[in-house]
């Protein structure tokens, strides 16, 4: 968990156009993360974090 709040921190330290980049780059093949305010936005990345953390 604590690397989910490192993340959180990190994203949310960030400008709209960074977050798009960093998404963009880390997710390449998750196109739905993209899209939407950057709050809906950095909950998406952290959902999707802890879903691939408990597989």
């Amino acid at each position: 968990m604590k690397d989910i709040k490192e993340l959180q921190d990190m994203l949310e330290k960030m400008k709209p156009v960074e977050i798009g980049e960093y998404v963009q780059s880390e997710y390449p093949d998750n196109p739905e993360l993209w899209s939407g305010p950057k709050r809906i936005v950095i909950r998406k990345i952290l959902n999707f974090e802890r879903t691939r953390m408990e597989k």
